[in-house]
């Protein structure tokens, strides 16, 4: 995944810390735009007063990535796509924002973009491991565009997506369906609800927790 937008919007100091708010964000009525706000108030809020030097964490990636992944999953059709046309959008919107009271956009942007609740894999193995799959290779894109700064999050996402390529060749009912089907349409129907989520490091965590190393 291209990452040019969480580099430009998280990595740059955009305002001093401790400045005074300024006008309320008031959030676009699209749901693209309103979610490309919601990461870059997110992640100046995160920033703080760090330098432009300063590396972006993998913990600030977390946590401004689900408005983007919970936005995608109110468009239809889904696409992993959608994220990356929100990102694209994301570092306007900071010069938009960077002089109004963006952190108490937040508040705002968690109502806009609610998760739909606790993290629950699908029951279905076949349809774990596809939804499992997604998340991790959603999350290995960043990682690689970060490889320095995310290095021990790389080696976790790397050997979770390497079981799980050897669950799906196990599994006959879900190769016969891979090969029978849409395998592009097949992932974006198991994707869907890791998602609405909102917490990609949190999927990734119950899927160690379902397919773990032997």
């Amino acid at each position: 995944m291209k990452n040019v937008a969480l580099a430009a919007v998280l990595s740059g100091s955009l305002v001093l810390s401790g400045c005074l708010a300024g006008d309320p964000v008031e959030l676009p009525e699209d749901t693209i735009e309103a979610a490309a706000t919601c990461f870059a108030a997110q992640g100046m809020v995160l920033r703080g007063d760090k330098a432009e030097t300063d590396p972006v964490t993998y913990e600030e990636f977390i946590k401004a990535i689900k408005y983007p992944m919970i936005a995608s999953t109110q468009i239809e059709p889904f696409s992993v796509e959608t994220v990356l046309k929100i990102l694209g959008g994301a570092e306007a919107k900071a010069e938009e924002i960077k002089t109004k009271d963006f952190a108490g956009a937040v508040a705002t942007c968690d109502e806009r973009f609610k998760s739909a609740g606790p993290i629950k894999l699908p029951e279905n193995n076949g349809d774990a491991v596809l939804s499992c799959m997604g998340i991790s290779s959603f999350v290995a894109g960043a990682v690689q565009s970060q490889s320095s700064e995310f290095g021990g999050e790389a080696q976790k996402v790397t050997a979770l997506s390497k079981r799980l390529e050897t669950e799906m060749q196990s599994d006959p009912e879900l190769l016969a369906k891979m090969i029978g089907g849409d395998p592009t349409a097949l992932m974006m129907g198991a994707l869907k609800d890791a998602f609405a989520s909102g917490d990609a490091d949190g999927y990734v965590a119950a899927c160690e927790a379902r397919f773990p190393a032997k």
